[in-house]
């Protein structure tokens, strides 16, 4: 993570400059990731992005040339992460199966807002008033473009929810118990090794994680046995799921296409599991969770150390 610490004008700058550059290097990637899973409404909104962040990048620099600062060399370039594990706006917006413009503008107001709040804690921090200064100009730039992305965002949402049915989620609040996890953990878990069965790719190794996952089943299924009926609410919030999925088309996609789709998959099944670590109200379900969070993220490993 970046230091707020910032010390000179030259550093700021040079930050700014290199934080533009990321983000263009970023949403090339995305719109290569689009067009190779043909979506191509979220391939032209990530373009656009692109063309976007070029022009930022060009209006740094020309500020710089003006006020005759330097760039700092020193100043290294920012990685945005993906982290292993779900996050609303990453997961969401760059794969080509879930994406969506709303979503990708979801994920580019996102980083503005990161950005603003970067250069809103510099500004307060900072003891050179130069530096201050300068921080609260790119701080309100950030907040105007994305105030900007909001608008867009909010058009994308409504022609987002006319055009198509809204994708149903495992909702956490139908768990109510154990039996209710196990439930959703083996409604998950079914998926997964039907997808991992279809990836071409490393077949082999896909395969042997396959079998693990299905004796994972085996297991919830023995362990929902010896608990009460799961409630109506989670069988309610499956069934939604299962019709979703049934009227959605299918396609042959190419081997590095299905393995994004699992990994996704994947990620989701983390943040479920994990969001009702954070909200289970009794010890067993909380145990029940933690458990299932560690074998997700098991499953996750996994597939990096397959594709790395």
């Amino acid at each position: 993570m970046l230091s707020t610490n910032v010390k000179t004008t030259s550093d700021l700058m040079s930050i700014a400059l290199e934080a533009e550059r990321e983000a263009i290097r970023r949403y090339t990637k995305l719109v290569s990731m689009m067009r190779k899973g043909n979506n191509e409404s979220s391939a032209a909104l990530f373009e656009r992005m692109v063309t976007e962040e070029v022009e930022h990048e060009r209006l740094l620099l020309e500020w710089m040339e003006q006020e005759g600062i330097e760039v700092n060399s020193q100043i290294e370039p920012i990685s945005w992460s993906d982290p292993n594990v779900s996050t609303t706006y990453n997961d969401e917006a760059h794969d080509p199966f879930f994406s969506s413009p709303y979503k990708a503008l979801a994920f580019a107001v996102h980083n503005e807002e990161i950005a603003f709040r970067f250069y809103t804690h510099v500004a307060a921090n900072s003891d050179n008033g130069t530096v201050r200064k300068y921080a609260e100009i790119l701080a309100k730039e950030e907040l105007g473009h994305a105030a900007l992305l909001r608008a867009e965002r909010r058009y994308a949402y409504h022609a987002e929810r006319e055009s198509k049915p809204r994708e149903p989620r495992l909702d956490p609040q139908a768990v109510h118990n154990e039996a209710d996890l196990l439930t959703a953990a083996i409604h998950i878990n079914r998926y997964l090794a039907e997808q991992m069965h279809s990836i071409s790719k490393n077949k082999a190794e896909m395969n042997l994680l396959a079998t693990k996952t299905e004796q994972q089943i085996s297991k919830f299924e023995n362990d929902l046995k010896t608990k009460t009926p799961p409630s109506k609410d989670i069988l309610e919030n499956i069934n939604q799921l299962k019709q979703f999925r049934a009227n959605e088309e299918q396609s042959q996609d190419e081997p590095d296409i299905e393995l994004q789709r699992l990994w996704s998959c994947c990620d989701r099944s983390f943040a479920f599991y994990d969001s009702i670590v954070e909200t289970a109200t009794n010890e067993e379900l909380l145990l029940a969770a933690q458990e299932l969070t560690s074998l997700a993220l098991e499953k996750i490993g996994e597939l990096k150390k397959m594709y790395e």
